[in-house]
């Protein structure tokens, strides 16, 4: 599977995206138990700047940003929001995903970034988690889950070689002439 690129985006249209998610005021993680939430903030932001953009390459446009620190933070302002019921899994459910998620990173060399960007993963991600457990939940809230485990401390590190990182060009000459 090839590493997802994050989208692009104009100055203007930059400065509406992060309007509408100050405005909103919802953590970027919270977006993905809330997936109603992630479509209204694309809806507004594609029908202001005239784009076409799925739900997903907008959250990880924005992940992509905040990992750089190009991002605005909430800080305290952030909306605080109750527990959703789909967002609460027992013990045993959050075990089951756990190894499901070490088996499915491990088997293709990617960590917990890699399931939000990339369909295919998160797919996979469902199928295991059914076959497993025996009942059906969205991707998006068993990555919140694998997020909340992950910020608790208690999902295992994957452990993953480093890829080779290519160095940005500093010089748009020396680019030109490759």
């Amino acid at each position: 599977m090839e590493k997802k690129k994050s989208i692009r985006l104009n100055p203007a249209d930059r400065e509406v995206l992060v309007t509408l998610y100050l405005d909103r005021r919802l953590a970027i993680d919270r977006y993905d138990e809330r997936p109603k939430e992630l479509r209204n903030l694309t809806n507004a932001f594609n029908a202001l700047t005239e784009r076409s953009d799925p739900p997903e390459d907008i959250l990880h446009y924005m992940r992509t940003q905040r990992k750089i620190g190009k991002w605005p933070r909430l800080g305290n302002t952030a909306r605080k929001v109750s527990e959703s019921p789909e967002g609460i899994m027992c013990l045993e459910d959050s075990k089951a995903l756990e190894s499901c998620y070490i088996k499915i990173g491990k088997a293709h060399k990617k960590g917990n970034d890699s399931f939000a960007h990339e369909p295919e993963l998160r797919r996979e991600l469902e199928k295991e988690f059914q076959n497993a457990t025996g009942h059906y939940v969205h991707g998006s809230q068993l990555l919140a889950t694998l997020t909340k485990l992950r910020k608790a401390g208690s999902l295992e590190t994957l452990k993953l070689e480093k890829t080779e990182r290519r160095e940005a060009f500093g010089d748009m000459g020396k680019a030109a002439n490759m």
